[in-house]
């Protein structure tokens, strides 16, 4: 296919239009093989290239114990057992920065694209958990298993499962009887949407080496781009500048002066978005810019 783009290279043989319609954010995939599928876009031999320029790697442990480290220190974290998660693989792969900026464009997608590497010994990976993203993994080297939920616990999470904000509900895992389980061998694709429970073990006596192509939407999604669009139009206006009114009386009950203020900010902002509501050009303006902006 060497017309197609890198998307429909991934999902191959199913169309972009089958993948977004069917799958994308909606339920999991699984594509098998053939087994150099991901050639044009990441080898093996490229795992070790340029790692002084990503985001940053860690080492993971069982319990999903991890610690940050550099990568003169991957060897030594491999031999002890540890999953080599390395993230921002992107910044260290031309090949791989141009099919997130063209995936992105293809998908029209709000939110981040990156690429995470994972490479496991025999018999490591992940516990179970669930990602704030969409995790599209490749399979590039070895085999591994997985566990997956067939639902997310969550629709389009904010946080990782385990790192829920004081006082946000704990999503309760599932028993590993109620998990699908795979085998994922080279050129073979699993893409989960955010929030499904999963978790990867690498199989067999050699490594497993995994490309992840994630989408991030946490940047993405209505309310980021309506609180965008809204401040770009009223930061010019002193008055939104401004801070709330001093008031040196009793702190436990709201100031006359500052509740009027905000009838009268959200009065203003109410108009706004009437108005925004009606004009299509100016919607269409403030999504061309938060698509420029990544």
């Amino acid at each position: 296919m060497p017309s197609a783009s890198v998307l429909q290279r991934i999902v191959h043989p199913l169309t972009v239009d089958e993948f977004v319609d069917g799958y994308f954010q909606r339920r999991p995939l699984r594509l098998k093989r053939p087994r150099n599928k991901f050639d044009f876009l990441f080898r093996e031999s490229d795992f070790p290239v340029n790692l002084d320029r990503v985001r940053h790697i860690r080492a993971v442990f069982p319990r999903n114990r991890q610690a940050q480290i550099r990568p003169t220190e991957i060897e030594h974290m491999y031999e002890a057992g540890a999953t080599i998660c390395v993230t921002g693989m992107e910044q260290a792969h031309p090949r791989l920065r141009a099919a997130a900026e063209r995936v992105r464009a293809e998908l029209a997608y709000a939110g981040e694209i990156t690429f995470r590497a994972y490479l496991s010994p025999p018999g490591s990976g992940f516990d179970l958990h669930f990602d704030a993203r969409v995790a599209t993994t490749l399979q590039i080297a070895g085999k591994k298993r997985w566990w997956y939920s067939k639902e997310p616990a969550v629709a389009f999470p904010l946080y990782n499962s385990g790192r829920e904000p004081a006082g946000w509900p704990k999503a309760r895992p599932p028993a590993r009887s109620e998990l699908v389980e795979v085998v994922l061998e080279p050129g073979d694709v699993l893409c989960l949407p955010a929030g499904v429970w999963h978790c990867a073990k690498a199989q067999g006596n050699h490594m497993s080496l995994a490309l992840n192509m994630a989408f991030d939407h946490k940047s993405g999604g209505f309310l980021d781009f309506l609180t965008g669009m809204l401040q770009n139009r009223v930061v010019r206006d002193a008055a939104w500048r401004q801070p709330l009114p001093v008031h040196a009386g009793r702190k436990d009950r709201l100031p006359h002066s500052v509740a009027a203020m905000l009838r009268e900010r959200i009065e203003e902002l109410q108009a706004d978005l009437a108005a925004l509501r009606d004009n299509e050009a100016a919607l269409a303006r403030a999504w061309r810019q938060t698509m420029r902006s990544r």
